[in-house]
Parts: C-alpha cells; structure tokens; sequence
C-alpha cells in the first residue's frame, strides 16, 4: 500500500464511481477495479456499495477515506516544505456561505493568494450544512458559516458580524401575512432570520420561494417577485442603483456572526496555517 492507494481511494470517494476516479487520475478502468479488489482482499473488508450509479462508501470504507486524506495531505505537505522550505504551496479548499462569498471573502482571499500565489485555492459555496458536513466527512478544510452550532469534533474562530435587511422593490413593506419571501433553502442562516422574525410577530411565511444562489434571489427582488432578508453590503449596491429599497430589521434579527469552521483533528498543513493566521489578523 502506497500513497497512490490512498489517492486512488479518495478520488472513487469524491467521484462517486471508479470511471469518475480513472478520468481524474489517469489510469485505466479496469486498473483501478482490480485495485480496489485487492485492497479489500487484503483488509478483508469492503471499503464501497457498488449501485446502477456508482459506489458509495461503506462504514470501513468511510474510515479508511477519512484517514486517505489524513495521510495524503501530511504526506504531500512534509515532502512541499523538505523540497521547497521557503515556498508554500498546495490545495486549500474552503466552503463558504453565497452572501460571504460576496462581501467578507474577497479582500482575505486576495491578500491570501497575493502572499502564496502558489498554493491551490477552491471555494464551494452552497448549503452551510452541506458545507458542515463536508467539513466533518474532510472534503473541506473548513468553512465560513453564520450558524451557532455545536459540535466537539469542531473549532470556531469568530469573523466578522454581517449587517442584514429587508430588500423590496416598493418603499413600504408589503402585508408581511401574504407576502411571497425569496429565501435559501431550509438549513441556511437567512432562511432561519425569516422564520425567526416572523415568529416574533406572531406570523409565518405565508408563500417560500427557495433559490440556490444569492443573483437569483437579487434579481428576482428587483424584479417584484417577493421581499428577502440579505446582507447590508449586498443590498446598498442595488439601493445606490435605485433598484430597490431597503428596510431595517429590528436589533435582535439586524446581526450574524460568521464564523469559521474546520476539524480539532485535522492535520493542519502549512497553506491552511496561513489561511488561518490571515483570519485571525482580520
């Protein structure tokens, strides 16, 4: 077992099929299939379900994935800093939420690949708690969250705290007990400050209409589709443009706090030291 083993089983993991693993590394099909025969042969265990779409891993497979990308990364890092001490390079791959993505991590990614150009950066916005959990199976390095959860495998760092409103494409409110809403999916912190400011007042949300990215939403605001709770800094852009209004929400829903996520066990590598260092100097 080598550390092409390892790889190989992460790429099967993340693909979700060995065809997805063979385009990705190079090798034949057939190559890897007889790989991964052997490796359960020899761990006397199977590490994947094999299904009409692909694989899925297995609770030993998920162990041994989750120590793959342990053992990749310290390896791949200690070998960066013997042949290159002075350079930082690598993968960092951060998930994040959409509106975080557009107000609070710009100017830190920037001064971050300003000072490692040569480092890999991915950000993966979508669902927080698709983030959280990729955070938890080590898909992530960490992630830009706005919810208070609590879980021990977890650190926290506190950001910054990100201003919300109320957009509408009219300077008064409409009926807030008919009023469609434009909202993420259940799970997202927005979502949550709807449901919460509307139960303050006795209400529900009378119509949801749910997106999966922050423009969606936007555009649809301007358009008159229905009302949506965004941050500030989103929303002054098209308020400047006379494109919609804006409205404040009382002090107790006006605030999140972001926060970053990443595993107490991961091992942390030299570009995520930084990336971190970065955060708690911002």
């Amino acid at each position: 077992m080598n550390i092409d083993t390892f790889k190989m089983i992460i790429a099967i993991a993340q693909s979700g099929s060995i065809s997805g693993a063979a385009d990705q590394l190079g090798y034949a099909q057939s190559n890897i299939s007889a790989r991964v025969h052997q490796l359960e042969a020899d761990l006397e265990t199977s590490l994947f379900y094999r299904t009409n779409r692909g694989v899925i891993l297995t609770d030993d497979g998920n162990k041994f994935y989750k120590k793959a990308v342990e053992i990749v990364n310290l390896t791949e890092d200690t070998i960066n800093q013997l042949q290159h001490p002075k350079v930082i390079e690598g993968d960092l791959k951060i998930g994040t939420l959409q509106a975080a993505s557009a107000t609070y991590l710009p100017p830190i990614l920037t001064q971050y690949h300003q000072a490692f150009p040569k480092v890999r950066l991915t950000i993966e916005t979508g669902n927080p708690t698709d983030n959280i959990d990729h955070v938890l199976d080590y898909e992530l390095n960490g992630a830009v969250i706005g919810e208070n959860i609590e879980n021990p495998a977890l650190n926290f760092i506190p950001l910054t705290k990100e201003k919300l409103c109320i957009v509408s494409v009219t300077p008064e409110l409409p009926d807030l007990k008919t009023a469609p809403f434009l909202v993420f999916q259940t799970g997202c912190v927005y979502r949550d400050v709807v449901d919460d400011w509307l139960k303050a007042q006795g209400l529900v949300m009378h119509e949801a209409i749910e997106f999966n990215y922050l423009d969606a939403v936007m555009a649809s605001a301007c358009a008159g589709l229905g009302i949506a709770i965004v941050p500030e800094k989103v929303a002054d852009t098209f308020v400047k443009n006379h494109l919609l209004y804006k409205t404040e929400l009382p002090a107790d829903f006006s605030e999140i706090q972001l926060r970053f996520i990443y595993r107490k066990d991961y091992l942390i590598n030299k570009p995520f030291e930084e990336f971190i260092n970065i955060l708690k100097n911002n």
